[in-house]
């Protein structure tokens, strides 16, 4: 059919809902009280009742929508904040259990009642289930903002979901104060009988058992990074979830059995199969979205699938477009920042490409379709086989051109062989599901019966993953992006509108999404010379991009801690469309200065790797060497020849190739002077007061700060020998440490620098003409103050 504006305005859930979603999107950055929008929705809503179907009527009924969404998300956002920095008791309640701890509703700190959610890293054996109470003491964090550019900004999300603070707390100091609900318990119960099972019948093929698992139990734990990565890279990354398609497929294979079995029998012959086949697969259905966790797209699939199948009781036709718009308001209902959800995001906006895209993309392929009326016998069914194949891909393009700028978004990656991929493996999806869902359900009855349906599960899990392994290998499987601005998402997305509902002259609008895309491909302009002092928490992270050369120090790292290479140098790097370095340099071996630059090797290749002379073999130091394979590894002292980057020139100045008075690997680091006409930066790695006495020390424009502002650097001779204008302090919020000591830092202002900070600041950049330099900083000089 042919989609229109006025086709869209003929179905009462699209216009309200899109209202309501704006409400819940524009409402909280407003802040205007709850009270406030509720009072103003009463009134618009009222007043359109009253109007009746007048277009102003139409238009107050719409306002009063915004309105519903503004109150709906003020009320989540309207929280009471706890105390920060210091130790406090809490009493909470269990929302959802992760793999690395558990997300709560706190309801008392201190005895005092508050509401606000908290996200608990848990170190140890959690064994709180959701829904269960529990007590115990913890010292609140502030959610952390994004601090670099392509990073994600955690906090907006969590603001929005009522959850502003995090915290760590060891699993043995939760004490639970009421008991796991007896259902909750025997699905745990269950659960880890199938997971044992799975794995032991899957032997040798535990990521064969682990995608199984996925689709069967919704359990991710056991997916690896390199198997999450081989099904992003092919295409296939919904399939490691229990997505909208997978629920879907259940449905109306279980609805097509039903109504197989109830139309052998006379009685419901009579009457309507369908009708009575609705009611009886809906249950199972939910059970499943139940069974494998009750996932956002899950649950919008099932409130889909259950308006579709419910129209057949009432024996009415259903409407896709109707049915997504009364799901997504009803997840908003209950949970008001669910369209924040990526997964929500991408399960949303997939159905909508699916009902309005797709047959404009089959359309624009010149290939008739069957025509019973003309052809027949084996013409015929071959006609039916190519059309399906086409719909196929016409549905995979439109969900690829639709859902890319979102994934581009979150994860600066775009995989191109999706399109291929998802329609060779739909039939298999849909058939591993089947087998998934069975295996559990057959579980549930007889671990021994369900033995034969895991094996057959895991022995298709294992092609399956072949499969993607193909996809993923090919050249140009996958292409890097740099995350796209809000205004060219919304470029994109007015072109593909334009594209489906505007007819004649109006249709010219779709050139916007081309358009779109070229300003987004095109970048910005390259600069002589910039460094860049990421803000990687307590450790160094510098990348230096000369007139299209790159170089990288040091990439950040904490020992069992969140990987910096992955989450912020990478995303750094794909924003900045940086895909290869001339140079890498690790200062010395420590892990705030090396852990994430294995991660950042594994993926973006150098063709030279400094180490400092004499470094000792370590397992830093090997992992660094692995992930450099092929890189020229070079150990460098002071008087070692330069290295021209561009239009720049990188000189060593230490360590000093006599180090036997340097005992301390940090006094040891490398110390790099880069030179760009008359501006100069020194980069100091970790040097104490010995590495500084052992330089040959000048005036320099930018100085990055001795091992992070320590009070064992940064000696008054040095300070005096180098005057820098500006002087950087790569250290984490409230760190440990206490970093930078505050006579340090005054000492470097006393001696006329300007002084930043990374964990203030953000991420710093240092723009050079070759005379002098300009500052910009992610946070825009602001400091950062608690909400």
């Amino acid at each position: 059919m042919g989609w229109s504006w006025w086709s869209l305005g003929n179905r009462p859930a699209v216009f309200p809902v899109c209202s309501v979603l704006l409400g819940v999107v524009v409402g909280p950055l407003l802040a205007v009280p709850w009270w406030l929008w509720a009072t103003a929705a009463a009134l618009s809503l009222g007043l359109a009742f009253w109007r009746g179907r007048a277009v102003g009527g139409v238009l107050l009924g719409l306002s009063g929508a915004v309105f519903v969404g503004g109150c709906l998300a003020e009320l989540h956002c309207d929280v009471a904040a706890p105390p920060i920095g210091q130790p406090a008791s809490f009493d909470a309640e269990v929302e959802r259990v992760t793999a690395h701890g558990l997300w709560a509703q706190v309801t008392a700190v201190d005895g005092v009642p508050k509401r606000f959610r908290a996200a608990f890293s848990v170190d140890g054996q959690n064994e709180l289930l959701a829904g269960q109470r529990f007590r115990g003491v913890a010292t609140f964090k502030w959610v952390q903002p994004a601090s670099n550019p392509g990073e994600w900004s955690r906090s907006v999300w969590a603001w929005r979901r009522g959850q502003p603070v995090t915290a760590h707390v060891r699993a043995e100091s939760l004490v639970a104060s009421s008991a796991p609900s007896p259902w909750r318990r025997w699905l745990q119960t269950r659960h880890r009988a199938l997971s044992r099972d799975t794995f032991a019948i899957a032997g040798s093929s535990r990521e064969a058992a682990a995608l199984l698992l996925t689709l069967s139990a919704g359990e991710r734990a056991e997916l690896g990074d390199e198997l999450e990565d081989t099904f992003a890279r092919s295409g296939l990354a919904h399939v490691l979830s229990v997505s909208g398609l997978h629920v879907a497929a259940l449905a109306f294979a279980l609805f097509a059995a039903m109504r197989w079995l109830l139309s052998r029998r006379n009685w419901f012959r009579r009457s309507d199969p369908r009708a009575w086949a609705a009611p009886l697969a809906l249950p199972m259905v939910w059970a499943y979205v139940l069974f494998t966790g009750w996932q956002a797209p899950a649950v919008r699939s099932g409130l889909m699938c259950s308006l579709v199948l419910g129209a057949w009781v009432l024996r009415r036709r259903s409407d896709a477009l109707n049915a997504v718009f009364v799901a997504l308001l009803g997840m908003m209902a209950v949970d008001p920042p669910a369209p924040f959800d990526l997964s929500v995001q991408l399960s949303f906006v997939a159905v909508l490409s699916l009902v309005l895209l797709a047959p404009t993309v089959r359309a624009a392929i010149p290939v008739s379709s069957p025509s019973p009326a003309t052809q027949a016998g084996w013409s015929l069914r071959w006609r039916r086989w190519r059309e399906a194949a086409l719909q196929t891909f016409a549905a995979s393009v439109a969900v690829t051109l639709t859902s890319a700028p979102i994934i581009a978004a979150a994860f600066q990656r775009v995989s191109f062989a999706g399109l291929v991929s998802n329609v060779v493996t739909l039939p298999m999806s849909g058939l591993l599901t089947l087998i998934a869902a069975g295996g559990a359900g057959v579980h549930l009855v007889s671990p021994w019966l369900s033995t034969p349906v895991l094996w057959l599960g895991v022995q298709l899990s294992r092609a399956f993953i072949a499969i993607a392994e193909f996809f993923g290998d090919l050249p140009f499987a996958t292409g890097t992006l740099a995350a796209p601005s809000t205004l060219l998402l919304l470029f994109w997305w007015l072109g593909l509108a334009a594209l489906v509902l505007m007819k004649g002259r109006w249709r010219w609008l779709a050139l916007a999404a081309p358009i779109a895309l070229l300003a987004h491909l095109a970048g910005p302009p390259q600069r002589p010379l910039t460094v860049t002092f990421l803000a990687v928490g307590h450790g160094d992270a510098i990348v230096v991009s000369a007139a299209g050369h790159h170089a990288l120090i040091d990439a950040g790292g904490v020992p069992n801690g969140a990987d910096p290479g992955r989450r912020v140098v990478l995303p750094f790097l794909r924003q900045r469309r940086i895909d290869s370095f001339e140079l890498v340099a690790l200062t010395h071996a420590h892990p705030d200065h090396g852990l994430g630059l294995v991660t950042v090797l594994d993926e973006v290749p150098t063709k030279r790797l400094w180490l400092h002379a004499e470094s000792e073999e370590g397992e830093l130091v090997d992992a660094l060497l692995a992930a450099a394979d092929g890189a020229q590894v070079e150990e460098r002292a002071a008087g070692s020849a330069p290295f021209d980057l561009g239009d720049a020139t990188i000189e060593v100045l230490g360590p000093p190739r006599d180090m036997h008075e340097l005992v301390d690997e940090n006094d040891r680091s490398l110390v790099l002077r880069l030179r760009h006409g008359e501006v100069t930066f020194l980069l100091t790695g970790d040097i104490e007061a010995a590495g500084e006495a052992a330089l040959n020390a000048s005036p320099v424009t930018v100085m990055k700060a001795p091992h992070h502002g320590s009070d064992t650097s940064s000696t008054e001779r040095f300070v005096n020998a180098t005057r820098p204008k500006h002087v950087v302090f790569c250290v984490g919020r409230d760190n440990r440490f206490d970093f930078p000591r505050a006579d340090v830092v005054r000492r470097w202002e006393a001696a006329g620098a300007a002084c930043h900070r990374t964990d203030l600041d953000g991420a710093i950049t240092f723009t050079s003409d070759g005379r002098d330099v300009t500052v910009e900083t992610f946070f825009e000089n602001e400091r950062l103050t608690a909400r």
